[in-house]
């Protein structure tokens, strides 16, 4: 069994990067690149829960969640790309040896249903703080802030070096153009605050020094749900008489779930490995199907004040976000993607994967993670830097890659219709009005077949007293969609000549309705 699991986490794990590579434009595949994270029980429950409504995109997270039910954490050691990741990088680590019948301490374990508790209090209360730890949210924005702009730096330099040699530089180029039409980035992708999710990943695994899987034992809030809702499940550990008690599946549990004496399991945090079946040198071990008898297996360990504990804390944590200063000019600065929920609703739902920022990086690489630009409550949530890039005016994809609909699913025609901001000059910085010279960079670039910018050429009386014509770039409103083209072509060093702002923003409700910004009384938090 512990080589069938194997090949079933190597297929997983390969069909989870396989998807990640797929999100780039033109989006063409057979399977939706969201597809783990829209088969997470937790970002399906939190978006639920926060929400207070059906979201139909997360079918297969709640068929995943009952299926947990009569199989228990079979999830977590058959499929979850992270837990994965923490076998293979576990094995890194050199940790004190222990001997048989000396177990690990599970005083930890405990803390991973605290912070379920809070999560789960904090979207009740409308606060989503379940992609900060959800395990598929955790890789997919590792991957996309720091794996994939390394793999991508990395490639550059081997390319750059080896085309230099004369007789390899035709096989480099030609693989290289293979590996992009593959998915590979064609540009380097660059991700705001990407050292943060860095570290934080590091953390993760690096906790793998004290035990294996400390994080899934510990602190995952996915494995905690998974183990509370499976822990009465069908298939079980059963111990024959054939036991010789030498301790050894104790000894080797990656999950520390084999309490003393050998015969018992805490169900709630066994992820079904196997791994004790394949160990025990008397074959005493196998897994059943059927009810288990109350003495060979044991739920969860959670205290009562420990939930009140969690709940008071989430619920504290969720009014003080709810309650958070977000700056007025910052927030009216950062744009959402086109498409994008009512804030709050918009909140609710994004479980901070970033799903939609690495594939926009294939387009016109606007998206980016924000800061506190839109307040603590939406730190990690995807909003538009269009000094860094623009929205594509022929692309629709962050749209199609939101696991929770965050981002209503458009086609590219009624993108183009959706207005993200205006554009508005800054005569103080723009090169026709401060310079009184020509300048057509903004008004080239414009994509609105109409042009939402146009030119009006008038003289103007320099100081030397000639008189030149000049064509004064503007903004017609009403043609404006916010794209931000303008913004990133600017050629004005520093603060550019031109910036986009929330004027005139259209959101869309729950039910797919566009709303104009002052059309929302509660349009913001």
């Amino acid at each position: 069994m512990r080589t069938a699991r194997r090949v079933s986490q190597l297929l997983f794990f390969l069909l989870f990067l396989y998807l990640f590579f797929e999100a780039v434009y033109p989006y063409e595949v057979a399977l939706p690149a969201d597809l783990f994270l829209r088969a997470s029980p937790l970002a399906a429950v939190a978006s639920i829960l926060a929400s207070r409504a059906f979201v139909s995109t997360v079918v297969l997270g709640l068929v995943i969640l009952a299926l947990s039910i009569p199989l228990g954490r079979f999830f977590c050691g058959w499929i979850c790309p992270l837990g994965t990741v923490l076998d293979a990088t576990d094995r890194w680590f050199k940790r004190p040896r222990r001997k048989v019948g000396q177990r690990e301490s599970t005083r930890l374990r405990s803390w991973k249903y605290a912070l379920l508790v809070a999560i789960l209090a904090g979207s009740f209360l409308s606060v989503q703080f379940a992609g900060y730890f959800d395990p598929i949210s955790v890789i997919t924005r590792a991957f996309t802030a720091v794996l994939l702009p390394l793999l991508t730096k990395v490639a550059d330099t081997f390319v750059s070096l080896l085309g230099r040699v004369s007789f390899l530089e035709n096989i480099t180029f030609s693989a290289y153009n293979r590996l992009q039409e593959v998915g590979f980035p064609t540009q380097q992708p660059l991700v705001r605050g990407s050292f943060l999710i860095l570290v934080l990943f590091l953390v993760i695994l690096v906790l793998g020094k004290w035990s294996r899987r400390f994080w899934c034992r510990n602190l995952c809030p996915l494995g905690a749900l998974l183990g509370f809702v499976g822990q009465h499940r069908l298939t079980h550990r059963t111990v024959s008489t054939a036991c010789t008690d030498c301790g050894v599946c104790q000894l080797m549990c990656r999950m520390n779930a084999i309490e003393d004496g050998y015969r018992i399991t805490r169900t709630s945090e066994c992820i079904e490995c196997m791994q004790c079946v394949d160990i025990c040198p008397e074959g005493a071990i196998s897994y059943r199907l059927g009810l288990p008898a109350s003495s060979s297996h044991k739920g969860v360990d959670l205290d009562r004040r420990r939930v009140l504990g969690s709940l008071a804390g989430g619920t504290l944590a969720a009014a003080a976000l709810s309650v958070g200063f977000v700056g007025r000019e910052s927030s009216s600065s950062k744009l959402r993607p086109p498409g994008a929920l009512v804030e709050s609703e918009f909140l609710d739902r994004c479980v901070r994967c970033l799903e939609c920022v690495r594939i926009c990086s294939s387009t016109g690489a606007c998206l980016q993670p924000a800061l506190l630009e839109r307040g603590v409550a939406g730190f990690w949530t995807p909003v538009a830097d269009m000094r860094h890039g623009y929205c594509e005016y022929n692309c629709n994809l962050c749209g199609q890659v939101c696991p929770t609909g965050a981002i209503t699913r458009l086609s590219v025609e009624d993108k183009q219709k959706v207005v993200m901001g205006t554009a508005y000059f800054d005569r103080s910085r723009c090169i026709p009005w401060y310079r009184n010279e020509d300048c057509l960079v903004c008004e080239e670039h414009c994509p609105i077949p109409e042009k939402a910018i146009r030119l009006e050429q008038r003289p103007v009386q320099l100081p030397s007293g000639e008189t030149r014509l000049v064509k004064f770039p503007y903004v017609v409103e009403d043609l404006c969609i916010g794209c931000g083209i303008c913004v990133t072509k600017c050629p004005v060093e520093g603060q550019p000549g031109i910036f986009v702002t929330t004027a005139r923003e259209e959101r869309f409700t729950a039910r797919g309705e566009k709303v104009r910004k002052e059309e929302v009384p509660a349009y913001g938090r």
